[in-house]
């Protein structure tokens, strides 16, 4: 195998960001009371679900700081992206060329792996949602560390376990710039998707490989091939 690609949801596999968003502010304003909330990910001390939670419990709320009030917040959101689902299945929609990435990699020689900030149950939702494949592609979520650069860690070390074999060469790909901040402290490559202003965030945090999406088969494969690099000794 040429290495290990690895990927993140929301509005990278799928254009997830927008229910993501309107389904955080919905359940915090239910279960923590929060009026408001600010649904730019890089404001918070990690840009992954467990976080997000235990930042607003903490910074905006005299609840107790336990296990039992973040799930509460999780089983909230997951409640509501479900009903998302059934009243607009719309907001689901595969990234071009997402449904077909895992099988392109793999007939490249590449593998991959799903590395999301977003919890458990609902990346699953939303990826089966969108028509993405996903049941043999090992994945860390939210639920597994707080840290964007653990989580990638985790989906690195379970895609090694299901191929019994290491990997020197190693790219992840998102569309935000805690993504491109996570592949640059463990130094592996990063390709980014994203269009318009977003990309533009992208290539100001370092990003030097941006695409739209896969659509063009051969531009995703070229890209990943020349970023691809091995995580320092203290990461992957």
């Amino acid at each position: 195998m040429h290495g290990l690609v690895i990927f993140d949801v929301d509005g990278t596999l799928a254009h997830t960001s927008r229910v993501d968003d309107e389904c955080w502010v919905d359940a915090a304003r239910e279960v923590l009371g929060i009026d408001s909330m600010s649904t730019d990910w890089s404001d918070y001390t990690h840009s992954t679900d467990e976080a997000i939670a235990s930042d607003l419990i903490r910074d905006r709320t005299d609840l107790p700081q336990t296990t039992a009030t973040v799930h509460r917040l999780r089983d909230a959101f997951i409640e509501r992206i479900r009903g998302a689902l059934v009243t607009d299945p719309g907001l689901f929609r595969p990234v071009p060329g997402s449904p077909e990435v895992f099988a392109t990699l793999r007939d490249a020689g590449w593998a991959s792996a799903i590395a999301t900030g977003g919890w458990r149950t609902t990346a699953c939702l939303k990826l089966d949602a969108a028509g993405v494949p996903h049941a043999e592609v090992p994945a860390a979520h939210a639920d597994d560390a707080h840290p964007r650069e653990s989580i990638v860690t985790i989906a690195a070390e379970r895609a090694e376990r299901h191929h019994g074999r290491g990997f020197e060469r190693i790219v992840y790909v998102g569309d935000g710039v805690w993504d491109v901040r996570a592949a640059g402290r463990l130094g592996i490559g990063f390709v980014g998707i994203a269009e318009g202003e977003r990309a533009s965030r992208l290539r100001d945090e370092g990003a030097t490989t941006v695409l739209p999406d896969f659509a063009a088969r051969d531009a995703f494969l070229s890209a990943i091939g020349s970023v691809a690099r091995g995580p320092r000794r203290s990461g992957v």
